[in-house]
């Protein structure tokens, strides 16, 4: 019998969707679920047709973060920090830096450093019963994965701390409060919804949406007279494109335009 892959990899049309597959383990990530999906991140990164990426996780957990049961083979100290800086910085970098657009599609349980990578999404659409947590006081460590600065990004440094202190679950209602995901649904929606959201951008100018990824990144960590010489450098590529041409033809004849990402 062949054995289902930790982490599944779909494309449809322009969407690519990255499930984690280890429902029985909450969708924990372990050394093997790390590398599969670093691999289906770089065959999306590969595809010139995909646009928009989901990630998402089966069962009822996007996921619970690292894997607890392969902390023991972490020896030594500097054992945990390998793993931070040589499995997971790969993973985050590789949806911050690219210039597809990333959806997180948060079913059930977004925990550890799972959370980190579902904040490090361009966008986020939530089930009404998911929940976020950052569970490392419970554990005795500190957050991985960025999710420190991603917590004070989106919460303020005081909700940021408490979060992190207390290990509390953040109900995705409050989730959408405090900017941490865009949308809730109900969870029977949740894949469609997120869906048809990637559907929608993929038809979009991709150069449009990949520069503008590129400028809000830029933002958290640049001044406003930064970000504006910033824009004014991806306004010119985008007026120069021939996208940008062709839909401002469409405009003044009122036809729908078909964006190409060149």
């Amino acid at each position: 019998m062949t054995q289902e892959p930790n982490v599944k990899y779909s494309v449809d049309g322009k969407v690519a969707t990255i499930q984690l597959n280890r429902a029985k383990a909450m969708n924990a990530m372990n050394t093997e679920v790390r590398q599969e999906i670093l691999t289906a991140q770089a065959k999306a990164e590969a595809d010139d047709a995909v646009r928009v990426v989901i990630l998402t996780g089966s069962g009822t957990s996007f996921t619970s973060g690292t894997d607890l049961k392969e902390l023991g083979d972490f020896a030594t100290r500097k054992g945990m920090f390998d793993i931070s800086v040589r499995d997971y910085k790969p993973i985050i970098d590789a949806i911050t830096q690219s210039p597809k657009i990333y959806i997180a599609a948060i079913n059930g349980v977004a925990g550890g450093v799972g959370l980190s990578i579902a904040l490090s999404t361009d966008l986020a659409v939530m089930g009404e019963s998911a929940t976020c947590f950052a569970p490392f006081s419970n554990i005795g460590l500190v957050p991985d994965g960025g999710l420190s600065w991603l917590l004070l990004q989106h919460m303020g440094s005081k909700r940021a701390f408490a979060a992190i202190a207390q290990a509390d679950m953040i109900d995705a209602a409050t989730c959408r409060e405090l900017g941490l995901v865009n949308k809730v649904v109900p969870d029977e929606d949740l894949r469609a919804e997120a869906a048809e959201w990637a559907a929608m951008l993929a038809e979009r100018a991709p150069l449009s949406l990949s520069y503008a990824k590129k400028i809000m990144r830029a933002a958290h960590t640049q001044s406003h007279e930064q970000i504006a010489l910033m824009e004014s450098e991806y306004q010119m590529k985008c007026a120069n494109s021939e996208d940008s041409g062709n839909a401002i033809s469409a405009f003044f004849t009122k036809q729908k335009p078909v964006f190409k990402g060149r």
